[in-house]
């Protein structure tokens, strides 16, 4: 079992997901294997009617109906999605896969420095 954390991006003015963030839950979605949990990181920047982690537990459900999705929706910046999952993070005892994208790997390595987080794109 593992912990596959992801990563949001601000929604379009319309409250759908990105581009940015449609691939980010692809990627995670293709590295789930039954059992593993979900934690989805993002609150509400873009000023719509539902936070990011809201519309990707969402999009994750579409797809995965029984997988078990968490939400972490008060963060608003990176550094906030990584110090808040972090401390939901502290009551499992799992392996974590951090999902982003690509552009985003270098700020997200520093911010995950010390933790033993497996990071992908």
């Amino acid at each position: 079992m593992k912990i596959i954390l992801i990563l949001g991006n601000k929604l379009l003015s319309s409250g759908k997901p990105s581009k940015i963030l449609k691939k980010r839950l692809d990627t995670g979605i293709e590295n789930y294997n039954k059992n593993d949990i979900f934690l989805v990181s993002g609150g509400n920047i873009a000023n719509v009617s539902h936070t990011e982690a809201y519309v990707m537990k969402k999009y994750i459900l579409n797809v995965l109906p029984k997988a078990e999705v968490i939400c972490e929706s008060k963060s608003l910046t990176t550094k906030e999605n990584i110090q808040y999952s972090k401390n939901i993070l502290k009551d499992y005892n799992c392996k974590v896969l951090l999902v982003t994208s690509y552009n985003h790997l270098k700020r997200v390595r520093k911010l995950v420095k010390g933790l033993n987080w497996k990071l992908t794109s």
